[in-house]
């Protein structure tokens, strides 16, 4: 291998550990996502978050954070974060309910849950769960 071509190579892997998110967005990071490029799309949205956060921003890097139990800290601040910007946001509304779920903590998932029905009442999935909620006492 030349040297311009060891270069280039390097130059490859400095790209790949480093990505260029000048044009970073939510809807590219769910692009990354469901190609499977979960690392990237968080470093995007902690990207994001960290220049302009928005809720649907803090909302998708929760949904990245919720299943690793060492980022989970970092989840429930981002989904508190976005329900301070987007008091109505039921999809955070949703993912605080199911990271308290995962915390066996079942009173506070009824609240996310309740909060939902306070200002959405006709919304199925937060009805559907406090119903079983409620059953499994």
């Amino acid at each position: 291998m030349t040297r311009d071509q060891d270069q280039n190579v390097a130059s490859g892997r400095e790209a790949e550990e480093s990505p260029d998110f000048s044009h970073a967005s939510v809807p590219l990071a769910k692009q990354l996502i469901a190609a499977g490029e979960l690392r990237k799309a968080r470093l995007m949205l902690e990207q994001l978050v960290e220049q302009t956060p928005d809720a649907e921003a803090l909302v998708t890097l929760a949904t990245l954070e919720i299943d690793n139990p060492k980022r989970q800290p970092a989840a429930l601040d981002h989904l508190k974060r976005a329900l301070e910007l987007a008091p109505q946001h039921t999809e955070a509304w949703l993912h605080l309910a199911n990271y308290w779920g995962l915390k066996g903590q079942a009173d506070k998932q009824r609240r996310c849950l309740e909060k939902i029905l306070s200002y959405d009442k006709a919304n199925r999935d937060a009805r559907d769960a406090v119903e079983l909620l409620v059953t499994r006492k």
